[in-house]
């Protein structure tokens, strides 16, 4: 039988010719891809207990205490119901002392990336009412952002106490459909899958 001149494929013909077959069999291959993601998920840094405090060269018999990062567990016994002699108490503070290094009291937090805001209550009733007023009055023209300027306070604070009349409500979310009309497939899929997420955090599930 010629295998040029048939018009079948040639993989399916290879049973025709073992010793062929046997030279043509497939192998796995790894690509760019497969290859970064593998190397970086084994480059990991051990962890600060499992690094010998001694050198190497000397021999040292020690135990190794690195508990999980997971809910407490019933058969793990809290230190105020251990004896003073118990060594699991030095063990336990060791394993703290790797959680959190700022929890002794010589050790101080890093400084804030921005400075706290101070809460102020400067506002008085009147101005309140004057807030709501304007807000009712004319929201298009008096915004959150505008009305937060003009008493110096926050804009969450604008909110807090007086909200858009219907009409503004209803040109938002227009707005917001006009929006949302323009969005395709991908796009629209993505953010009623966010929604299901958000209901299902609030779920634990």
């Amino acid at each position: 039988m010629n295998l040029a001149a048939s018009k079948r494929p040639l993989p399916s013909l290879l049973f025709l010719y073992p010793s062929l077959a046997q030279g043509t069999v497939p192998a796995a291959r790894r690509h760019q891809s497969s290859a970064r993601r593998t190397t970086k998920r084994l480059r990991v840094k051990p962890d600060p207990s499992f690094i010998p405090s001694t050198p190497t060269n000397q021999f040292q018999d020690n135990i190794v205490f690195n508990p999980p990062s997971s809910s407490p567990s019933p058969y793990q016994t809290p230190a105020a119901f251990l004896p003073p002699s118990d060594p699991r108490r030095s063990l336990f503070a060791q394993s703290l002392e790797h959680a959190n290094p700022y929890a002794q009291p010589d050790k101080r937090l890093p400084p804030p990336i921005q400075k706290p805001a101070e809460k102020r209550y400067h506002l008085k009733a009147d101005e309140i009412a004057e807030i709501r007023y304007l807000r009712q009055k004319d929201p298009f023209t008096w915004s959150r952002k505008k009305l937060a300027q003009k008493f110096d306070c926050s804009e969450f604070f604008v909110a807090i106490i007086c909200e858009a009349s219907q009409e503004k409500k209803q040109q938002h979310q227009k707005a917001l459909d006009d929006i949302k009309a323009r969005w395709g497939k991908r796009r629209t899929y993505a953010r009623e899958d966010r929604q299901k997420r958000r209901v299902l955090w609030g779920r634990d599930e």
